[in-house]
Parts: structure tokens; sequence; C-alpha cells
């Protein structure tokens, strides 16, 4: 019989020498053959009891989470990664599948578990759909986990962190739920269950965090009259395409504040954490006053700046990317 880990190391080895030769294609088809020869047991002894979970609130590190089932759900801020860690292969996730770190799979903190994210790494342009099945991260500025083959996929795993824009594809994630809630999960996980629709590869959509689609939420634009957003939303789990890479900036936002007294008084009690600006912005049909700190260039300045923000009593401030 085939040892599967000394058959993962020869598929690695391939993999790397694929890499090399930039062969995109060749490397989705290992990941693809990757995530449909595992068992659902693995030499850990964990057995697999995957269900559909959203879940009740929950504290971790002083920090309340509220999970919720959000189907616009689009952010900007930083991706870290999981799973080089020897303790935690074959662990279960949160919603009971046996985690696997050479399976690009996500963790987040409130997202309906299964869902369906897509997540694009800013930096690069590499964007990548992936299911969710793990709760985190709880590192104070983080916005989602992936496993460490999606952070290889989407090249930051010697980074460790990602300025990235994480995105719920709506229709996948309904298809996924109904599917979990029937008991019908990925007989390996990675995949979907149902086959998505194929992409032309010609389709090459370029980012831009201020176009606006059809429906008036930011969206993704393209030159060759083919909808970058469709382009996006029917991409399969698994798979990645390349944009252009974004030039971005780092802020911490400390909230939003219907009066502009109250924004900019909170603006002064930041003062001696660091400099920001109090912006006008359009939600709901209402205009907030958003309070930011920065900006900042890299995270391990964000991360500082933040954890003062924290201590100065705004538990809720956050890393956005814009």
């Amino acid at each position: 019989m085939i040892n599967m880990r000394h058959a993962a190391k020869a598929l690695g080895i391939v993999l790397s020498v694929l890499i090399l030769q930039g062969c995109s294609s060749a490397e989705l088809a290992i990941d693809f053959y990757k995530k449909h020869k595992r068992s659902s047991q693995n030499n850990s002894g964990v057995v697999a009891t995957p269900h559909y979970k959203i879940g009740n609130p929950y504290k971790e590190f002083g920090v309340w989470y509220y999970p919720k089932r959000d189907l616009t759900y689009d952010e900007t801020g930083i991706a870290s990664w999981y799973g080089e860690e020897t303790a935690i292969l074959g662990r279960p996730t949160a919603n009971g599948e046996v985690f696997d770190p050479k399976i690009a799979t996500a963790a987040h903190k409130t997202l309906p578990l299964p869902s369906v994210v897509r997540v694009t790494n800013l930096d690069n342009g590499k964007s990548l759909v992936v299911r969710v099945n793990d709760r985190g991260p709880f590192a104070k500025g983080r916005i989602i986990d992936l496993s460490h083959e999606g952070a290889r996929i989407l090249g930051f795993v010697k980074q460790g962190t990602a300025r990235v824009r994480v995105q719920v594809l709506a229709e996948q994630s309904l298809r996924l739920e109904k599917l979990a809630k029937a008991g019908q999960f990925p007989s390996i996980d990675g995949a979907s269950v149902e086959a998505m629709p194929k992409i032309e590869a010609a389709a090459k959509p370029s980012v831009n965090l201020t176009a606006k689609s059809n429906t008036g939420r930011s969206g993704y634009s393209s030159d060759n009259g083919q909808s970058a957003l469709e382009l996006l939303s029917q991409s399969q789990v698994g798979e990645v395409i390349t944009v252009a890479p974004v030039s971005t900036q780092i802020w911490v936002q400390v909230g939003a504040f219907h009066s502009e007294s109250s924004a900019t008084s909170v603006l002064s009690q930041l003062a001696n954490v660091g400099n920001g600006e109090v912006s006008a912005v359009s939600k709901g049909g209402q205009t907030l006053h958003r309070v930011r700190l920065g900006p900042v260039q890299n995270v391990s300045a964000a991360d500082k700046l933040l954890d003062g923000v924290v201590k100065t009593g705004f538990s809720g401030a956050r890393i956005i990317v814009d």
C-alpha cells in the first residue's frame, strides 16, 4: 500500500519542479489530486465528523465574536497562516472536519462553516477561492487564517502575513450550506462537492478597490468586456487566478460615529498613540464619521499602533487596508 505521507512528499517535490517551470495548470492539477487521495481518517486517528455550523457568540482572549450568516461580507485587512506545527496536523476543525495544512482551507472568526470566499493577495495579485472550515485567527489585527497550502499558493508563507481582500461568494456558499445541512461534505475536503463552472483562462481582471459593480458593491473591473465580478463569482474552489497588484496603505480603524464631534473627540484622545484622521463615509444611506490612525507602511507598525489603541480602551479597533 502506498504511504500517503510519502506520496504527499513526492507530490511536493514534483510541485516544486513545476513551479520552477512556471506550470500553473499542472500545479492546480496536483493540488486537485492531493485533495482527492486522502481518507476520512488520518494517521492521528482523528475521524472526521463534519457538520454545518454558525455557532453561538464566543469569547477568545477577552474578545467576543458573533458568528452570523453574512452573504455580503467583503473586507480588506491582514491575513496570516497556520498549520506548520506537527501538533496541529490532524486535529478537528471547528465544524468537525480534519485539518490538514497541505490542503488549501481557511479559518474565519464569524462566517458560517463551511463558506466559500475569495482571498486576493493585494501585494502580488494572486487570488484564490477557498473553503472556510475553521475558527480564527485570534491574533489582533488579522481577518483570516489560511492553511500552509493556502498561504503557499497566495505567495506569503515566508512573509507570514499579507494584505488581502476577503469576499464571500454568495452563490457557492449557499450551495455548500444546502449540501452541508444534508450531510454531504467533500470526502477529502478542499474542493467543493459540486463542480463549479469552468473559467476561461484568457480573462484577466484587475483589482480596483473603489470600482463599483452593477449591484453597487465594491467589485472588480476588466478590459475584455466580460464582467470580472462574474468571473470571480464563478471560480472553482481551489482555483487561483492572477490579477493586477494594488498599492495599498494600512490603517487602524478605531470606529465610526454618527456625530462628527464624537469622532473628533475620540481622535483627540488618541493623540499620544499616533496621527490619524476623521473622514466621512456613506453607509446604508447614512453618513458616518470614521476615525482612523495611520497610514503605516508595514504590518509590524500597524500591530504596534493597534496595541496602543486597544490599551487606550478601544477594544473594537481593527486593522484595515485601503
